[in-house]
């Protein structure tokens, strides 16, 4: 432990600064000491400063304050003087609800609003009602009149268009039913029209066994039907002429009739041959083709005999 110097200051002395302190060589000049400057007196000897505390003393820094007196009260405004801050009151806590909230009650709001909505519905009524007649009438005065494709048949709804012929009549050539299609369209109230199409096919047993079919079309005369069904079909029917083909009228059927036929012979295989009946009466046009594949030699009276009592059938069931 370090002892004091060589005045008599203990290192330990917190009242002097480290340049209080005269160096170990330093020798004291107590008549240089000056009064105005800081511990100018370090020549003097040293003396130790008062201890905060004497002996048996309890230091008691701040007075205690007497029995039962109320160290912070707080302090009173003055009499009269208004109330700046009053205690909160808390807000009621709402009762807890389970389920749907409750509706609320009508008004007569409500009743006003279906009232014009109900207006609105009924003016969108009208006013399409009002398109729709003017539409009738325009068409009125445009010619839309069913005199102009009317006529002494008509079509039938819901009429199946095989229906309309005798299937049987294939079972002579082959007599197992491979496939059966059919198409009906109904005409337009506006223009006419309507069509039927049926397709069969029949086929015998064995690899190269006979093979026959029928086809049938109908169709109605329309408005803006600028050429009959039945002058396009002779047409093309007719058209091809030469070896294996053959073509003619056919008389008593309709207001008019034609035929067309078309063989095609082969050495090692079926044969095919084709007939058409064609015809025409008011305001309908009818035909009717048979094909038949078979080894045998063409039977041209039994495939004339089949396709036009197909048509006369046709021309039965929907005639007026």
């Amino acid at each position: 432990m370090t002892g004091p110097n060589k005045d008599g200051v203990p290192p330990s002395d917190p009242t002097v600064q480290w340049w209080e302190r005269p160096g170990a060589d330093a020798a004291p000049h107590p008549a240089q000491a000056d009064p105005t400057v800081l511990r100018g007196n370090l020549g003097a000897p040293y003396t130790a400063p008062p201890s905060p505390y004497q002996s048996g003393a309890n230091p008691q820094p701040y007075p205690a304050p007497p029995v039962g007196a109320q160290p912070f009260a707080a302090p009173q405004p003055y009499p009269g003087a208004p109330q700046q801050f009053a205690q909160a009151t808390p807000y009621p806590q709402a009762p807890q609800q389970w389920g749907a909230p409750p509706r609320p009650p009508s008004s007569g709001g409500g009743k006003a609003l279906w009232w014009v909505l109900g207006s609105i519905l009924v003016v969108g009524v009208l006013f399409v009602t009002g398109i729709a007649v003017a539409v009738n009438k325009a068409g009125d005065a445009l010619g839309t009149d069913s005199a102009e494709w009317a006529g002494d048949y008509k079509f039938i709804e819901g009429k199946n268009a095989c229906d309309l012929v005798d299937l049987t009549v294939l079972n002579q050539w082959a007599s197992t039913r491979e496939t059966t299609t059919h198409t009906e369209r109904a005409p337009y109230s506006s223009i006419g029209g309507g069509t039927y199409d049926c397709n069969v096919k029949n086929k015998a047993s064995g690899k190269d066994g006979n093979a026959a079919s029928l086809s049938l079309d109908v169709e109605f005369k329309s408005k803006y039907e600028s050429e009959s069904t039945y002058s396009r079909w002779k047409s093309s029917d007719t058209r091809t002429t030469g070896k294996g083909y053959d073509n003619g009228v056919v008389t008593g059927l309709g207001s008019e009739a034609y035929y067309a036929i078309e063989q095609q012979t082969y050495s090692y295989s079926n044969n095919n041959y084709s007939y058409v009946v064609g015809a025409t009466d008011s305001n309908i046009s009818v035909k009717v083709e048979i094909d038949v594949s078979t080894k045998d030699a063409f039977d041209r009276a039994a495939m004339s005999a089949a396709a036009e009592s197909q048509v006369r059938k046709v021309l039965a069931a929907l005639k007026k």
